[in-house]
């Protein structure tokens, strides 16, 4: 993007600010903020196509060009690196039936607590507990993601998920 039409982006009034989280679940936040989805966000927002998307949708987003990641930072009013630091690495693309996550963590942020994120490092492929409660992470489909528009439909789908996971352990107890 050239210095003359980087100046010309008009930034989005709101943006919700990245946590320690993911590329995908801070583009789906704002997504949400918006009342979009986040296929939508980006056709609005970037000047390139949509990277393909594995199994888990966009939670799992690629690596994105560095073009890419200056209309987002110019758009939510954030240093380049912010974004550069939140990217999901190359290696960690690989699709799966399930992410895991900390529920506490995911709806406590210290940082907002208005704010769930998803983050970064459950990710990582091989990541089993979580590193602030030392609990072993959950996991949700990982077609939640793919089916939910935006953030905050992700998280009422996990909260389905969840209860309906307790009603059927619960009667299996019964």
């Amino acid at each position: 993007m050239s210095a003359e039409s980087h100046s010309s982006v008009v930034p989005w009034p709101i943006a919700p600010r990245p946590y320690e989280e993911a590329f995908g679940g801070w583009l789906g936040r704002v997504a949400a903020r918006y009342q979009l989805s986040v296929a939508m966000l980006w056709e609005m927002s970037a000047s390139e196509p949509l990277p393909a998307l594995g199994t888990a949708g966009w939670i799992l987003f690629p690596p994105i060009s560095q073009s890419a990641s200056r209309r987002f930072a110019t758009l939510a009013r954030l240093d380049d690196d912010r974004l550069k630091h939140i990217q999901t690495p190359s290696a960690w693309l690989i699709d799966r039936r399930c992410m895991p996550y900390c529920f506490r963590c995911l709806v406590l942020n210290d940082a907002d607590i208005s704010a769930p994120r998803w983050r970064r490092e459950w990710l990582e492929p091989t990541v089993e507990f979580c590193s602030v409660h030392h609990t072993l992470l959950e996991t949700v489909p990982a077609s939640v993601f793919r089916l939910s528009g935006h953030f905050a439909g992700a998280l009422h789908a996990i909260s389905r998920y969840r209860e309906a996971r307790k009603f059927k352990d619960y009667r299996r107890l019964r």
